[in-house]
């Protein structure tokens, strides 16, 4: 069942992009709001049901952990001789 995003749901999301965080204020649980095709990249990527090898897994995650490991000064300390 769809829910229609709030005008300051769509408001945040237009000044913050994705992806956008959301809490129950109910529960105090937090939510992260992603575009349903990212959604069905990563499901894919997860459960192994697209046509997403492991190579392709593999680049994923090191696209998206390059930027944070570029900003790590401790890097080298906990990495692996020979990685």
């Amino acid at each position: 069942m769809p829910i229609a995003l709030t005008e300051s749901m769509t408001s945040a999301l237009d000044a913050e992009g994705t992806p956008l965080r959301i809490v129950d204020p109910r529960t105090n649980d937090a939510y992260v709001l992603i575009s349903e095709s990212v959604f069905d990249r990563m499901r894919s990527c997860l459960l192994g049901d697209g046509d997403v090898g492991d190579k392709a897994v593999a680049a994923l995650i090191h696209e998206n952990m390059a930027e944070e490991d570029a900003g790590d000064p401790l890097l080298a300390s906990y990495q692996t001789p020979g990685t």
